[in-house]
Formats: C-alpha cells, structure tokens, sequence
C-alpha cells in the first residue's frame, strides 16, 4: 500500500431487508483489514426488525431517522454525523477483499486531485456489472459499464472515468467541504452522477479503483420495498437534465459523421465499436451512418444506440470505414475514406473510387504504400487500429490446459489462411510424445468482403471440417490438434483465449494480421505470423517472430503472401523450445503496445487531423 491509512467512516443506510443487512455488516465487519475505519449505519424507518437487530449489534454507530428519508437525505444524515473521509456502501453489498478499503483509499491519495472513487462490482453471478459510468447522450439514461460480462479481471487498472454508482464510493472530506453533500433535489438515482459532475466542477476527478472488487446484490431494497423503480428513476433523470444537460453537451468540441458497418462480428463493426468510444471520448460529437441498413434497428450496445439516434448532420466531416466499393455512399461536406486491403493492391476501380474522396486514412505504413502505388493522388493518412487494455492486458484471467505447450491458431476456413500448411508443419514437426498442441480456432468468414471477391464460404460445418482435414492424411504420430469450432465465444472474452495459449500462430496469406497479432502481444503472449502486410510491423524477432513467405496471386486481384512450410515449422518449434525467454519478451512487449497502441491513442490522431481540417 503507498500511503498511511487515513481515518474513514463506512456509512451503511438500511430500509428493511434485514438478511441483506446481516449478511452485508457480518462480511463488513469481519473481513475488511484497514486499521482506521468505523461504520455509520443510518436506518430509514425499517419495519421488519433490522432496527432491533441493529441496535444489538456491536462495531457500529446507529443512527434512526424513524422514516425513509430516501437514498439521498438518508445518506446525508450519516455524512453530516462525521468529520472524516466517507465511504458510501450499500446494505445490498458484500466484502469478499479485506483490503478493499485499503485499495481505495490509496487510489483516492494517487493525486492531490482525485476526489472520488468506486470500485469493479461483481453480482451474484459473478459477473462484472460496474467499472464506473457514462451518461449517453441524447438519452440521459445513465449506464454503468461494463454491463454484464463475465468476470475475466477486466477493467483491473485505476481508471479516470465519467463517475461511479454510490453503491460503493469513497469521498475525500475535502471534497465534501467543496462541494456538500448529496443534492436532496434526488430522492434516489442520479445523485451519484451529479455530485461526480459537482467534484469535477470543483477541481476534483473521479476514479474507479481497478484493483477492489465488492459483491453487489443490486436493487435489494428497491426489490423488498417494492419501490417504484422506474417512475423515480425518471423523475431524477428530470431534475438531472434540468442541472447538467448544457454541461454534458458542453464536453463535445469537434464533430464527425461515422458511416460503417456497426453491429455484426466482422473487423469493420468491432474496430467501430471501440473507434466510437474513444472519439466520443475525446470529444468528438459523432452521429452514425450505416452500410448495412441497421438504422431502426436496437443495438446492444447502449451508448452506439444512442449515437444512431442522434440527428444526422451531413455538413460535418464523414469517414466511410468499410470497403472501397462502399465509398461512392459518402455524402459528407469533406468524405474521408477509411480502407485497407488484403492484398499487395487496390484495383484501378478502387484507386478512382478513393481519388473521389477529400482524404484517404489506412490502417498501416504497408496500406500506405500500396496506396501511392495504386496512384491514389489525395492525402494518405496512417491511422492504425489499437487494443484495449481494460480487455487485453497479462491480468486478464487465463484457462490454460495443463501440461500441454498450446499453440494457438485463430482463423478462417478458407483461402486466406495457410491452414493446411500450417497443420502439416505441425504435425511433422511435434510427436505423440511431446508435450504440445494446437488448437485451431475457426471464427466465422470476416465478411463483408466486396462483390466478387467472396474469398470464404458463407459458413462451415464440422463434417466439412473433418472431411477437409482428413484428405490431408497427416502423420499419425503426432501431437494432437484440437479444432474449438461453433462456439460462441463472446468478444470480450478473446483476452481469455489469447492467455490461455503459449504462443499465437498466424498463418496468414492476408495483408491484414495486425489486429490479432497486437492483441496477443498486448495479453503478454508471444507470436509466429507471416512476416508481410500490417503485422509486419510488429515483428522484432523475439517476442513477434516472422515466418518466412512468397507472393502468390490473391483472389479479386494483387498479390498476398504464402507461408512458407519450412520457415514456419522452424519458427513454432524455436517458439517451443525457447517458451521462458519468448514469454518475457512477450511481457515486454504488451507494456509497449499498452502504452503507445490503444483505441484512445487512435482516437487522439484522429482528433489532431480533424484539427487540421477544420483550420486548413
């Protein structure tokens, strides 16, 4: 821990719900390890004996208000009743991390300028329900994120964030004496959201302490009492717009039209999803188009739905993220085409159709390239794509087989992987008797592909599969494969699937591999991949090791590399043998791609162009 403890008090307010009560001032008790802290419990008029049972409990101070005073005026009765930094914690939680005070606290005295912070709250379930939130906008219906995921160790990092529920918040006394105490304008909800915009307001951040994880319960009390949920939740989102709505749109200080695919599973709709984020973010007002006609359609994630709903507004700046034959659907006042290819080429139709444009951004130096090469006459920007820490860093819970050195082969059945020369270096290269694998996960066809260059089949089964693998008639003396196919593997869950494994192998003909190759760096996991294209740029011989390829025809046109047999048979073997020195170097690695290639880094360059646009 970095600093001395300070002196805290834990104010618990209770409105019947006695077992939840119990259960939450029991854990509180008698699991949390910091040496300075009372617990200030606040009853709001309880009914059902959680009175009595409180006024017999010992390690706390009771304070009866007779009456349910609601969240707010509750919880201020306990903090006008000490003089020392708060933690607000509901009765609906549960301390599993005795030094989850401790934690928090030390977030909260990282900088003179930190004034509130949450923590990771988990369910009952065990998944992750609140890293902090964000209040979208045009909607103003305040969200915690991540949502509801699986607990992987996500979001593990102090974070700065829009604000925190008051389920579990620590404020400095500092803070309060800025600021006061909580707006009894609220009688429950948006309370939280309004004090963090009041400590910001004041000079004061708020952040989500990645390191404390408490067990939330979420809404006991709503539930028992069988509160009105929804009608009070709507009257506070009133009063919140009455007080911030000018501030929240204030934040916005550029403007950008977003036209690309958005909701599927193909590279386009998830680079969107983060690109959308980080820009909105840094301050970027964006409205959504779209390529594959999802406008009245819900998405699920929430703060892209509320992007799709704003008004559109075409004299803004307009990227167009999808293939080059999409270009001709810009209607913006200055059109930015945002492309990549997977082969060494864009046709010449392709070339005219980016010529069209204002400006031109490509994912790579190599993308660049190929660009100037194609006689592309407009500006050529290098906007490369980025990874996302809170989901691909070395802490993310891993699932690894034991015993087994596994290689790990996320692909596509079809042309653009080398799968079979991959499979047969494999197998030739590793016997029965040693201690590896390879598990090649099959991911659906990266579609949308352009017309006519339908490089994979529009979906695989597990007959054509084997069928496919069994005509290879590979060596039986070998180290087993193991294909994961038809499952539905969240995501948000890759991080997982990257650390479960030893060492990523990206046999790829494709100009395209930097995405998977980045992320598994970022995990702290090494990788083999065909030394071409984009990924080319990440490869330094020890952590990112090349294989060796040739050029060969690409479909629609150009040129992509073959892996060559040999090279890659050496390079997974050199992968296995030396496994320690290519795991530190791995770890090496992701610090760097961590701190120089994330979404929020993507976004910034974008946020300097526009500057430059906007003035030019």
């Amino acid at each position: 821990m970095n600093a001395p403890a300070r002196p805290v008090s834990v104010i618990v307010l209770t409105w019947n719900g006695l077992e939840v009560t119990r259960r939450c001032l029991d854990a509180l008790l008698a699991n949390t390890t910091h040496p300075d802290f009372e617990v200030l419990v606040v009853d709001n008029g309880s009914t059902d004996g959680t009175v009595e049972y409180l006024r017999g409990l010992g390690g706390i101070r009771l304070m009866e208000n007779g009456e349910n005073l609601g969240f707010v005026r509750g919880n201020n009765i306990g903090l006008a009743a000490t003089d020392r930094d708060v933690v607000l914690l509901n009765n609906d939680t549960e301390i599993t991390q005795p030094d989850w005070l401790e934690r928090i606290q030390d977030t909260a005295y990282s900088a003179p300028d930190v004034g509130v912070v949450g923590c990771r709250l988990v369910n009952a379930a065990g998944n992750l329900v609140h890293a902090g939130t964000y209040m979208p906008i045009p909607s103003y219906w305040g969200q915690e994120y991540p949502g509801n995921e699986r607990d992987i160790a996500q979001y593990s990092r102090d974070r700065d964030v829009e604000g925190v529920i008051f389920a579990c918040a620590y404020i400095k006394r500092e803070v309060m004496e800025k600021v006061g105490l909580l707006d009894e304008d609220y009688f429950s909800y948006y309370e939280d959201s309004d004090y963090c915009l009041k400590a910001r307001k004041a000079g004061y951040r708020t952040m989500c302490c990645g390191s404390a994880t408490v067990l939330h319960l979420e809404n006991a009390s709503t539930d028992v009492n069988r509160m009105d949920f929804s009608g009070t939740f709507r009257k506070s989102r009133e009063v919140f717009l009455s007080k911030w709505k000018e501030t929240c749109e204030s934040r916005y200080t550029r403007s950008l039209t977003w036209r690309s695919f958005i909701s599927g599973e193909d590279p386009y709709s998830q680079a969107s999803a983060k690109l959308t984020w980080a820009l909105d973010a840094a301050g970027v007002e964006l409205d959504l188009a779209f390529l594959e006609g999802v406008e009245r359609a819900e998405l699920a994630d929430f703060k892209i739905n509320d992007m799709k709903n704003r008004e559109a507004d075409r004299g803004r700046p307009q990227v167009v993220f999808g293939p080059a034959e999409r270009l001709g659907e810009a209607d913006g006042a200055f059109n930015i085409a945002y492309v990549f290819t997977r082969s060494d080429s864009f046709s010449p139709e392709q070339a005219s159709a980016l010529n069209r444009m204002d400006m031109v951004w490509v994912p790579s130096g190599f993308h660049r390239e190929v660009c100037l090469a194609a006689g592309v006459k407009r500006p050529v920007e290098v906007v490369p794509p980025g990874v996302d820490p809170d989901y691909l860093n070395p802490g993310i819970r891993a699932y690894p087989l034991p015993d087994r050195f596994t290689f790990l082969a996320p692909l596509e059945w079809g042309p653009s992987f080398a799968t079979e020369t991959l499979l047969r270096a494999f197998t030739d290269e590793f016997s029965a008797g040693e201690k590896a694998v390879l598990v090649v996960l099959l991911r659906p066809p990266s579609a949308p592909v352009p017309p006519g260059v339908d490089e994979t089949p529009a979906a695989f089964s597990s007959a054509e599969v084997e069928e496919a693998v069994e005509a290879m008639s590979l060596a039986l003396d070998r180290a087993p494969v193991v294909f994961v196919m038809d499952h539905d593997i969240p995501r948000f869950q890759s991080g997982s699937v990257y650390r479960s494994s030893d060492c990523v192998v990206l046999a790829s003909r494709a100009a395209d591999g930097w995405t998977v190759a980045a992320e598994s760096l970022a995990c702290g996991v090494p990788v083999v991949c065909t030394a071409w294209g984009s990924s080319e740029e990440l490869i330094d011989g020890g952590a990112c090791r090349g294989v060796k390829a040739s050029m060969v025809p690409a479909p629609g046109g150009g040129r992509w590399a073959e892996p060559d047999y040999d090279s890659l048979r050496s390079s997974i073997r050199d992968a296995f043998g030396s496994a320690g020195e290519m795991r530190e170097q791995a770890l090496e690695a992701s610090r760097a791609v961590l701190a120089g290639r994330t979404w929020e880094k993507t976004a910034a360059g974008i946020v300097k162009i526009l500057d430059g646009i906007r003035t030019g």
